[in-house]
C-alpha cells in the first residue's frame, strides 16, 4: 500500500466528521490499475468521478484554497444559468446554457523572509494579465477559456459529450477516461461541453487561490509560461499566434504607430501616445491587483503571508513581467516538445500527448 503524508490527515478528518459521507480511494499500483493515458490528474480523478453519488462534480486541485461560500454560489450559478450574476451567460453565443462553473485562479507568493522573483512573477501574471482576460473571455465566450484549478460540471453532460465525440456508448462514469491522453485536459473538457451539449461556462464572482513558495527563479517562471504557451499553440493556434498583440508593449507600439499614421501622416511611433497608453495600462493593472489582494486576503486569511499593496514593488515586477512576455512567446513558438513533471512530451496532431 502506498504511503503519503496526506493519507493520515484525510483519515483523521473522515473520522472527525463522521457525519459526512466521505471515502479515501487509493490505487496500490496506479499505473496498472488506473492508467488511461499520459495525464496523471485524469488517472487519479477517475476513481472519484466514477464513484460519485451525485451528478454535479467539483474538480478542485489539492493546492487550492477557496472562500467557504464558493460552492453555494457556484451551484446557484450552474442551476440558474448565470454568469457573474447576469442572465445572459455568453454574449456571443446566446443559445448556450451554463453547464460549467469556473473560478478565476490567483496565485500568491508565500515567502516570509525574502522576495522570491519567480513566485512574484507568477503572482503578477495571474493577478493582472491572466485574470483580466480570463474574466473578459468567459463573459464574451467566443470559445471556451478554462483553467483546470477549480471547475464544476455535471458528470452526465461530460459522459454524453464523450459519447458524441467517440460515437460509442460508454458506461456511466467512464467519460473522464477519454481525456487522459491530453495534457490540457481542462481545455479539452470545456470544448467537449461547449460543442456537444450546447454548454458554456459561468462564473460565480469567486476567485481561487494557490499559495506558491520555494526557490522559484525567473528562469523557472519563463519555463512554466513557455510550456503552457507551447501547449496552447496546438490547442488554440489562432489565439496563441495573436497573443503578443494583447500585451501592453506590442499593443502600445502598434496603436501608437497607427495613430501617428492616421492623424499625423507620419510612419513612426507617437511616443506621447505610447507613454500615455502604458500609464493607463499600468493603473488598470495596479487597481485590479490591489483589489484581488483585498479579496483573497479577506476570504482565505491565515493561508498566506498577509500582503500589502506596495506601489514600488508592484511597478518593479509588473515591468519585468511585461518585458518578458514577448521573449517567452518567441521561445514557446520555436519549440515543439514540452517538459511536464520531469517528463518530455510531444504534442500530436490530434492534440494528445506522447511521452518521449
Amino acid at each position: 500500500m502506498v504511503s503519503y503524508p496526506a493519507i493520515p490527515i484525510v483519515n483523521s478528518l473522515i473520522e472527525k466528521y463522521s457525519n459526512v459521507d466521505a471515502k479515501l480511494m487509493i490505487d496500490e499500483d496506479q499505473k496498472n490499475l488506473d492508467f488511461f493515458g499520459s495525464n496523471p490528474k485524469v488517472n487519479n480523478l477517475h476513481k472519484g468521478y466514477k464513484a460519485a453519488k451525485y451528478d454535479i462534480l467539483w474538480v478542485l486541485d489539492s493546492n487550492i484554497y477557496t472562500d467557504p461560500h464558493t460552492l453555494r454560489r457556484s451551484i446557484y450559478t450552474l442551476q440558474n444559468n448565470k454568469n457573474n450574476g447576469s442572465s445572459v451567460p455568453a454574449w456571443l453565443r446566446r443559445d448556450k446554457t451554463v453547464k460549467m462553473v469556473t473560478h478565476v485562479p490567483i496565485v500568491a507568493s508565500n515567502s516570509k523572509h525574502r522576495i522570491n522573483w519567480g513566485s512574484k512573477l507568477d503572482e503578477m501574471f495571474m493577478s493582472t494579465s491572466h485574470a483580466k482576460f480570463y474574466v473578459a473571455l468567459n463573459r464574451i465566450q467566443p470559445a471556451p477559456c478554462i483553467n483546470g484549478k477549480s471547475n464544476i460540471y455535471k458528470r452526465s453532460d461530460l459522459d454524453k459529450s464523450v459519447e458524441l465525440i467517440t460515437r460509442q456508448r460508454i458506461n456511466k462514469g467512464d467519460g473522464l477516461k477519454h481525456f487522459a491522453k491530453y495534457i490540457g485536459e481542462d481545455h479539452m473538457i470545456a470544448i467537449a461541453i461547449f460543442e456537444n451539449v450546447d454548454g458554456c461556462a459561468g462564473m460565480s464572482r469567486d476567485v481561487v487561490l494557490q499559495p506558491i513558495g520555494g526557490q522559484n527563479s525567473v528562469k523557472e517562471y519563463i519555463q512554466r509560461r513557455a510550456r503552457w504557451l507551447r501547449i496552447r499553440k496546438y490547442m488554440v493556434s489562432a489565439a496563441t499566434f495573436l497573443e503578443p498583440t494583447t500585451e501592453s508593449l506590442l499593443n502600445g507600439i502598434i496603436g501608437s504607430f497607427s495613430i501617428n499614421v492616421l492623424f499625423n501622416g507620419k510612419e513612426s511611433i507617437n511616443w506621447k501616445w505610447f507613454i500615455f497608453h502604458m500609464m493607463v495600462w499600468f493603473v488598470i493593472d495596479a487597481i485590479q491587483y490591489k483589489e484581488l489582494i483585498r479579496v483573497t486576503d479577506n476570504n482565505v486569511s491565515g493561508v498566506i503571508v498577509p500582503r500589502k499593496f506596495q506601489l514600488g514593488q508592484f511597478a518593479r515586477f509588473w515591468a519585468l513581467r511585461e518585458i518578458l512576455a514577448l521573449p517567452i512567446w518567441m521561445i514557446s513558438m520555436c519549440g515543439t516538445d514540452i517538459q511536464w513533471r520531469g517528463q518530455p512530451f510531444k504534442i500530436l496532431p490530434d492534440l494528445s500527448a506522447e511521452p518521449l
